[in-house]
């Protein structure tokens, strides 16, 4: 008993880093072309476009097949001390000091022919130095499950105690725009919410507004993609997402691939967006909206999906850890995700951004969810385990408010803060950054990650309540 509520009391941790571990452009609408602003936590970089030689590049447009290749080197360096640091036995937790630094070269080879047809591969190789490289913590956070993931994109020729070393495909896509048709097909990022810290609605590629790197470095998924758009102000989406089955090509079926539909318009100055299909042998349907008010951006989705079958049905042995987990049984027959939120740039250059967000299947709201997550722990993921946490957003608790400010000290820095307001865990995460951009090519970034709780309740932040992360950046894009 004692060892289970051990682990129950480390789901918060676990649930944060399976976060990160488990999309090709579209046209924007009226209503995006209206939001400019960086956001905290969307994104650690910034983001440079070289408009040299545009008449130059728009003659090539018309002549016929271009090439171009780019490239990024990235330097990024974590300090944490943590006290549920986990070596191997899940069961077993110590305190230790947490050093890492990651060397990323990052290659991008781009073919375009006019404007009808480009394809991009965005390919990486990663040094990772730390000392503790062969832990489940390592695992955890710098190896990203690819459990039914279509294609093995990613490959390691060497891993040791202090140095890691993989090669992967970041995204890798062929895209052919004819007319009003667009199909992209390979790796890569789908994300459908206009939310600015979590996106209901992004369901093939949650992404963690808690993770360093931001969005843009959380990994992709093997898809074909057609948009459709019959008008300036309409689009029809169609995703057909492929997975394999209990992660082996040869179970590959229909049944356990994700399907999405989505339609998109806007009317004024509001986006108004419907998405339906079925994703983890799961129906889903949301809508989406974003409209301008007051010279700010208001935002809202929801999704509401059936609860699914029980992760230990009746007759199942492991039925029995129900009754010895805390939490609560999740009986509902749905699950509703649901965020709104208002976002403002004041005249003095001060962005403001505030979210609320509710995830009614949170996992101390759901013993199916936290028995997978359980399962997880312990490396005993299989279809049933996948299908339980795929496309989830595995936050501990419910209800959630966030808070973003932005401000530019000088057209070459910027500073940013990010809040998360844990409300039933009584806690709050912040993230201090300050961003440099200390010549045209080269971005620095440093900040912080911590938390403050008001109780010892069970939160999603608790890892960082006594012991901050420390992290530093350099980027350079070529």
């Amino acid at each position: 008993m004692h060892a289970m509520k051990q682990i129950c009391s480390k789901t918060g941790l676990r649930a944060l880093l399976l976060c990160i571990a488990v999309s090709a452009p579209s046209r924007l609408s009226y209503a995006q072309e209206k939001e400019k602003e960086p956001v905290p936590g969307d994104s650690k970089e910034i983001i440079k476009m070289d408009t040299e030689g545009e008449d130059e590049e728009s003659l090539l447009e018309k002549k016929g097949p271009r090439f171009k290749f780019k490239g990024q080197v990235k330097n990024l360096y974590l300090f944490h001390r943590s006290d549920n640091y986990v070596a191997q036995n899940p069961l077993i937790t110590s305190s230790k000091n947490l050093s890492s630094d990651l060397t990323r070269v990052r290659l991008s080879p781009e073919f375009l022919y006019r404007d009808i047809v480009t394809v991009k591969v965005d390919y990486d190789n990663e040094l990772i130095l730390s000392n503790y490289g062969k832990s489940a913590y390592f695992k955890s956070y710098w190896r990203p499950n690819q459990y039914n993931d279509l294609l093995h994109l990613a490959w390691e020729p060497y891993r040791g105690d202090i140095a890691y070393w993989r090669t992967k495909i970041h995204r890798a896509y062929a895209k052919v725009s004819v007319d009003y048709f667009t199909a992209t097909v390979g790796r890569q990022q789908i994300r459908f919410g206009s939310g600015k810290l979590w996106n209901p609605l992004d369901i093939l590629n949650p992404i963690s507004p808690t993770f360093v790197e931001g969005g843009d470095e959380q990994k992709g998924t093997d898809a074909v993609r057609l948009d459709f758009f019959p008008d300036e102000k309409t689009e029809i989406t169609l995703v057909y997402d492929m997975k394999k089955s209990n992660n082996d090509i040869r179970h590959f079926n229909m049944q356990d691939c994700n399907y999405i539909v989505r339609a998109k318009t806007s009317i004024k100055d509001t986006d108004i967006a419907i998405l339906g299909g079925y994703v983890s042998r799961r129906g889903v349907a949301g809508f989406d909206f974003a409209a301008i008010l007051f010279k700010g951006m208001l935002r809202g989705s929801m999704i509401v999906s059936p609860a699914g079958e029980k992760y230990a049905p009746a007759g199942d042995p492991w039925r029995l850890l129900r009754f010895l987990i805390p939490g609560k049984d999740g009986d509902e027959s749905v699950f509703f995700e649901a965020n709104a939120g208002y976002e403002y740039t004041f005249k003095n250059g001060v962005y403001f951004l505030v979210e609320y967000f509710y995830n009614q299947k949170g996992i101390n709201y759901n013993k199916s969810l936290k028995m997978a997550f359980m399962a997880a722990q312990f490396n005993a993921m299989n279809q049933k385990t996948y299908l339980h946490l795929a496309n989830q957003f595995p936050t501990l608790n419910q209800h959630y408010g966030g808070l973003a400010l932005g401000y530019d000290f000088h057209p070459l820095v910027r500073g940013e803060l990010f809040c998360i307001g844990d409300i039933q865990g009584r806690a709050i995460f912040w993230a201090p950054a300050l961003k440099v951009n200390a010549l045209e090519n080269l971005d620095l970034t440093v900040g912080i990650l911590g938390a403050f709780s008001i109780n010892n309740k069970a939160s999603d932040f608790v890892e960082f309540r006594k012991n901050y992360l420390f992290y530093a950046s350099g980027s350079y894009v070529f």
